[in-house]
């Protein structure tokens, strides 16, 4: 697919030279602070070197003091409380995180999350049912919750009050509970509207820890839990995202839970450094298997035991149920596939709806993610189950989907979600007036610009200005993510030397040189583009990001190409370059 190279603008010099010196500071890091919204050298500080004592009070919530005040009522009363949470790994580690908390106050405390193809997402009448059993009087839903009006009624009918503590879009009426704690609240001032559900239910904890007068360190303890939650669920890492996220990757390595100590030495990982991509590319599908697949109990198991062999086996359970899952999504895409080329005209349309009734619907969204990856168009897929459907959709950039689904709401039974990604329920006779609805929204608010991908590329340089010093300098602006994503470089009239060659699942491997340093390059499914490369001619540009390659126990830079263009000798692919 072809990419749009956007070169960032050129900082404005004298502040440069600022935050150079206030913050001593390399220019490009100077220049990348600059151009991703950090406006003074405080904020650069800030920004540098988080920490903990920066997160905001909880307390800034509209509903805290409600919500703190009716847990420890309960407390008080051994009144059994029931965390009701969600089958992703965000829902999965708040449940855990707040159920571990609870447990260590004394709580007489249990959860309870759905099962994903059986009841769907939220609170559901059935969990409410299964909590009036257990003798519950207070529900705490965390990721989940700020649509289920009905489902709150009904608890409140049985003599069960709930907190809601969730993330997700409101609706124009929010339900009765108790206490709603939510950033996205219109009438709440909480500084930080993009806290994952996993944020906000520690939120939660810390509130609850300073109304006691406890000391909230013990809770960082369990900062390993908040980011794995917060960095699967793809928040922008900023703000209390980017504070909680560092610490708790920190966390992950040094971790006292001996099942996800379990999980990360099966994957490999045991003594390495965690970043933001070994946990969303490795441990966050092990965990996210389970829910998609059947039941989430067996990850919050991991996370919560103490007892040595249940934690490997459930750690086991977990590997094994993300290959089945792998075969699964992989199955599911190539139909796909088949389908948007016997049913779609990218050429006009710009929104796809799939629905099959061969499905599995706990890994709808990860083969939507791949349709957009490879259509660049917004993509909702539907698993058809007789007269019902269950979907999953993400979207691009220019296209709010949680509004386009709000538009939409007419054919749709049920729906939530945000701006990228949204989930939604709907009869298997209404999706072709959804799709037409769908693609009509689409037509009206993308052009065919947007309809490109842009890859925005930070900096550019010369292959003998990169090294381990410029690699180190770039890991400070860790741990990446959305609005903060891992600096893009490019480097233009690079030489292909030796003889590049296709690896693995289609990726392609081979050396480039300049100025008389050779560098490998890998560029992860392109293998397509081997036929383009001609050797040793200066032809070619690279956008990449920088990183280490461990391999067979030797570690060597690598750039991970993001793109490749071929041009004439001597020319570069973007007629402007800012330089390191």
């Amino acid at each position: 697919m072809n990419m749009r190279w956007q070169l960032a603008d050129e900082p404005d010099p004298q502040r440069l030279r600022m935050f150079c010196k206030e913050l001593n500071i390399s220019p490009i890091i100077a220049g990348l602070l600059l151009n991703r919204g950090i406006e003074t050298a405080e904020q650069g500080h800030e920004f540098l070197h988080p920490r903990l004592e920066d997160l905001h009070d909880p307390f800034a919530f509209k509903d805290m003091g409600l919500a703190v005040d009716r847990i420890i009522k309960a407390l008080r009363n051994k009144e059994p409380i029931m965390i009701f949470g969600d089958y992703d790994v965000d829902g999965i580690t708040a449940t855990s995180v707040l159920y571990l908390i609870l447990a260590r106050l004394g709580a007489d405390v249990s959860y309870y999350v759905p099962n994903r193809m059986s009841e769907g997402y939220g609170l559901s009448a059935v969990g409410i049912q299964e909590a009036r059993e257990r003798g519950v009087t207070l529900i705490i839903s965390v990721d989940c919750g700020i649509t289920a009006i009905d489902e709150v009624n009904l608890a409140r009918s049985q003599g069960i009050d709930v907190i809601i503590t969730d993330h997700h879009e409101v609706q124009d009426r929010l339900p009765s509970a108790q206490a709603i704690l939510n950033p996205k609240r219109p009438d709440d001032q909480y500084p930080d509207k993009y806290l994952a559900g996993v944020g906000v239910a520690f939120k939660l904890a810390q509130g609850l820890y300073s109304k006691l007068g406890f000391d909230d360190s013990e809770l960082e303890e369990h900062l390993d839990l908040v980011a794995m939650g917060t960095a699967a669920d793809i928040v922008p890492m900023v703000g209390e995202n980017r504070i909680l996220t560092k610490f708790g990757l920190e966390q992950v390595a040094k971790t006292g839970k001996i099942g996800l100590r379990c999980l990360v030495e099966t994957i490999g990982l045991l003594g390495e450094e965690i970043q933001t991509g070994h946990v969303v590319f490795m441990l966050a599908p092990r965990i996210n298997a389970v829910g998609r697949l059947g039941n989430a109990q067996r990850a919050i198991s991991l996370l919560t035991t103490t007892q040595a062999e249940e934690a490997r086996q459930n750690a086991r359970f977990l590997n094994d149920e993300n290959r089945r899952r792998k075969d699964i999504d992989g199955s599911m895409l190539e139909e796909a596939k088949d389908l948007i080329q016997k049913t779609v005209d990218l050429e006009s349309d710009r929104a796809i709806v799939l629905a099959s009734e061969k499905w599995h619907p706990g890994v709808i969204g990860i083969v939507a993610s791949r349709v957009v990856e490879q259509c660049y168009r917004p993509a909702v897929l539907i698993a058809l189950d007789g007269e019902q459907g269950k979907g999953s959709g993400r979207s691009i950039a220019g296209f709010n989907l949680y509004e386009a689904l709000e538009a939409c709401q007419e054919h749709l039974t049920r729906f939530g979600g945000h701006k990228y990604a949204a989930g939604l329920t709907i009869e298997a006779k209404n999706v072709a007036v959804f799709r037409e609805k769908l693609k009509g929204l689409a037509a009206e608010k993308l052009s065919p610009e947007q309809l490109v991908p842009s890859l925005k590329i930070d900096v550019s340089t010369t292959l003998d200005q990169v090294g381990e010093d410029l690699l180190d300098s770039l890991n400070t602006l860790a741990p990446f993510g959305p609005q903060n994503m891992r600096p893009v470089i490019m480097a233009s009239n690079l030489e292909v030397v030796g003889y590049p060659r296709v690896v693995g699942k289609n990726h392609l491997k081979f050396r480039v040189r300049q100025n008389g340093k050779v560098l490998d390059v890998i560029a992860f499914g392109m293998g397509e583009r081997l036929g383009d490369l001609e050797m040793g001619k200066p032809n070619l540009s690279v956008a990449f990001v920088l990183e280490e390659n461990r391999w067979q126990g030797r570690t060597s830079l690598q750039l991970r190409a993001k793109d490749l263009r071929v041009n004439a000798v001597g020319t570069s692919s973007l007629y402007s370059s800012r330089r390191i």
